[in-house]
């Protein structure tokens, strides 16, 4: 059998040992992550002692600082997973986080709100830069944005779980103390997370026994071959290369976005459609199941054509245009949700495709460095997006202009992902 059909047949063993976990990992990394917008929805600042004029700000502000945290430790612990493996590190990191957020469910005031959402950007910063540049070292060229798509699909399908979760709880205890319960439970879920993670994860290619030794190398020799077509640069370097800065803004972009988008969604919907927190967190499954099913066709679809920059252009336009028409059409609330979630195909199908450029572009320590810097840089816009949505809401009185300004950062996105070189 040629190397070839070796690693042909070694895909589906890849694909199953380890993206089921990943998936798994990522709705628990995600709920922990937005919990605190339903949180926000069922008047947790109100019953901290903010008034509703300055929830907006408040809340804002909150849910900014975990991105402050988010930027700190990417690059280095990308450096660490490179040298010593995925595991170890993201024990630490579940652990870390999911004692922080059964801690948020104990807060009795704003300060300690701002303190463990910064602290909680810090120990969630490993996860997603690390499992972007894991994939780089498990999937090749052909296989890696369908492989993204699996694991990110987790962003929306989270969502569906969130809002389930949220409701329900909501339903049971009523929103207060139901938002604390919320912290509790999903806390607790972080460090069983991270604990199976340490037991079924692999680190590195060359450490799987379940593949065949005929199938290491087989893998091996791809990579190799792959090898060839990267830049290559130390690491220091590849944190000032033109793609890499470009990839970096294109991904601040989107993030702004996906943010603004995330975090008010179920405000949003509550607003435009004059409903309570549980009726907009069961409203909120919707556009996650849009998007949960869109993103691994579209990934799939620009890894058969390998036109990933093209495809990652594409999907931002049809978040700026969806969401531009959804703020045009809020008068008319069963039109502008539909126009919301159809936003939601592009608010969440860019990360895959994007996540093959660079994937695909640096090796080694160079691809570890780039990646956490993309990923650090680009989630800035975890600060930027819930800011400026909850500041216009707050100085206008609507989400309104809000959702226009996501649409700018989408479409500005699309146009800066064709200024990245092809090669």
């Amino acid at each position: 059998m040629s190397y070839r059909s070796l690693v042909e047949t070694s895909r589906s063993k890849r694909y199953v040992r380890l993206l089921p976990m990943l998936f798994f990992l990522y709705i628990v990394n995600f709920l922990d992550r937005v919990n605190i917008s339903y949180a926000i929805d069922a008047g947790m600042f109100q019953y901290l002692g903010v008034s509703a004029k300055e929830v907006g700000i408040i809340a804002s502000l909150a849910s900014s600082l975990f991105f402050v945290g988010y930027f700190i430790p990417q690059i280095f612990s990308n450096l660490g997973i490179n040298r010593y493996g995925v595991r170890k590190i993201f024990l630490i990191a579940f652990l870390a986080w999911g004692i922080i957020t059964i801690a948020t469910g104990f807060v009795t005031s704003v300060s300690q709100v701002y303190v463990l959402r910064f602290l909680l950007g810090i120990a969630e910063g490993p996860f997603f830069a690390g499992v972007m540049f894991y994939l780089s070292l498990w999937f090749l060229k052909p296989e890696r944005a369908t492989a993204n798509s699996f694991f990110t699909a987790a962003i929306p399908i989270s969502g569906i779980f969130g809002s389930l979760i949220a409701g329900v709880i909501f339903a049971a205890y009523g929103n207060y103390p139901g938002w604390r319960y919320l912290f509790w439970y999903e806390g607790i879920l972080a460090i069983f997370g991270g604990l199976l993670a340490y037991f079924i994860l692999t680190d590195f290619p060359r450490d799987a026994k379940w593949l065949s030794n005929d199938e290491r190398s087989a893998l091996e020799q791809a990579f190799k071959e792959e090898e060839v077509e990267k830049v290559k640069v130390s690491w220091t370097k590849a944190l000032a290369d033109l793609n890499v800065i470009l990839l970096a803004i294109v991904y601040f972009l989107g993030v702004t976005s996906l943010y603004g988008y995330s975090i008010w969604l179920p405000s949003i919907i509550s607003f435009i459609g004059k409903v309570n927190a549980t009726i907009a967190s069961f409203l909120s499954i919707v556009p996650y199941v849009i998007a949960s099913i869109s993103l691994i066709l579209i990934a799939r679809y620009a890894d058969r054509r390998q036109n990933h920059r093209f495809v990652t252009f594409a999907v931002f336009l049809v978040a700026g245009i969806g969401l531009a028409l959804s703020a045009a059409t809020q008068s008319i609330f069963i039109l502008s949700f539909m126009l919301f979630a159809i936003a939601a195909i592009g608010i969440y199908s860019f990360i895959a495709t994007f996540w093959a450029v660079p994937q695909g572009y640096l090796s080694g320590d160079a691809a570890a460095a780039a990646i956490g810097l993309i990923n650090a840089i680009g989630n800035l816009g975890g600060i930027a997006g819930p800011i400026v949505v909850g500041f216009l809401k707050s100085y206008t009185g609507s989400f309104v202009d809000g959702i226009y300004v996501m649409a700018l950062f989408s479409i500005l996105a699309g146009v800066v992902t064709l200024l990245i070189r092809r090669s």
